[in-house]
């Protein structure tokens, strides 16, 4: 049985594309995503704070690279990949329709068997990636001093991670601090340094000796940095965060790390990096499918009642107020059902929307 129940007899969306002819030369390139939303024109609720902020897509001949670290040289994960006509199939069940391919912009569809709801699949807007950084380093022509981004921004080929983790795992108490900082580079002494903005911090102060270490791991970087494209800045900024905590999550395992957030002013954002934790997604499917089972069985107030609790555990799950606002209209609810509809509406989900205008006006 399907997980939605739409009870309104809907017009399914199509949509005709004209494919421009696909150059495998033009493919073989560097791409940055500019854009992302879900076929029907809906907001894609499923991307993570991670990866909504940067994508990379890289072709070699018969390679693709897909990358959601910026600074992290090393960070690709590559597979093989097929190009046939306007399709590139990376395994018998998935691929990326071409729907744009030039010189400077690709944008392609993700296609998986099985997957034909055209608020399920994705679509997604690249642009070439040294057009990008050509377009940001334009901005500070007239500038001795940048601040990089995600887009344009040195790489490492170092795990800096690793070399604190190594000496903070031999202390006795792991220690927990925030430090907010700049990383400046100076590329004319081949040298760089940790601006602290947070210095006067308590967990700081307290924590000053291993602040300093972590400058020193920074400080002795330089050489595993590569700067192509900033020579003729004199000095360049990547702001960052590093989290330096430990905690028990259960009783056989407890967390210590020190991640660092690259391109991060802000602490409260670090949980929306992680995303939702795996217990919350299988609670939020377990809430889900219980609301269908008492849909089946006509107990609708209960079923709402597992829907709503599916979606505030895990908020990406727009299937169960899509089934809430079905309910609603089978108990002849049109307040209710329009409260849900104008949720999703404004979650800019293209079928709620069109939805609310033609049975909520006057709401």
């Amino acid at each position: 049985m399907s997980k939605k129940y739409y009870l309104f007899i809907l017009l399914a969306l199509s949509s005709n594309f004209l494919f421009s002819q696909t150059i495998p030369s033009f493919l073989t390139n560097e791409w940055i995503k500019v854009k992302v939303q879900m076929l029907d024109g809906s907001k894609d609720v499923s991307e993570t704070y991670s990866s909504s902020k940067f994508y990379r897509l890289s072709f070699s001949e018969k390679e693709m690279c897909m990358d959601y670290q910026p600074i992290n040289s090393n960070g690709k994960t590559c597979s093989k990949y097929n190009l046939e006509s306007n399709f590139i199939r990376t395994s018998p069940e998935s691929g990326y329709e071409i729907v744009k391919l030039s010189s400077d912009s690709l944008i392609i569809i993700e296609r998986i068997n099985g997957v034909n709801e055209n608020d399920k699949i994705r679509k997604l807007w690249f642009k070439k990636s040294s057009l990008i950084k050509k377009e940001y380093s334009k901005k500070f022509d007239n500038d001795s001093i940048i601040i990089a981004s995600e887009n344009f921004t040195p790489t490492i080929n170092k795990n800096l991670i690793l070399d604190i983790a190594e000496n903070f795992r031999k202390k006795n108490r792991y220690p927990k601090f925030n430090l907010i900082g700049n990383i400046v580079f100076f590329p004319k002494s081949e040298s760089l340094t940790i601006e602290v903005l947070n210095e006067k911090d308590k967990s700081v102060i307290d924590n000053q000796e291993n602040i300093d270490f972590i400058k020193s791991i920074f400080q002795n970087s330089y050489k595993y940095w590569n700067l192509n494209g900033f020579e003729k800045f004199k000095k360049i900024s990547i702001p960052f965060i590093i989290n330096s905590d430990s905690y028990g999550i259960d009783e056989s395992y407890t967390y210590k790390g020190t991640p660092i957030f690259y391109f991060m002013n802000d602490t409260k954002d670090i949980e929306k990096y992680y995303g939702i934790k795996m217990q919350d997604l299988r609670d939020s499917e377990a809430s889900f499918r219980r609301g269908i089972s008492l849909f089946e069985n006509e107990k609708y107030d209960k079923a709402i009642e597992h829907f709503l609790k599916s979606y505030e555990v895990d908020n990406r799950k727009i299937d169960a107020l899509y089934n809430i606002v079905s309910l609603y209209n089978l108990k002849s609810d049109q307040k209710n059902m329009c409260l849900y509809l104008k949720k999703l509406k404004d979650l800019e989900q293209t079928l709620a929307t069109n939805l609310y205008n033609e049975k909520c006006p006057k709401l």
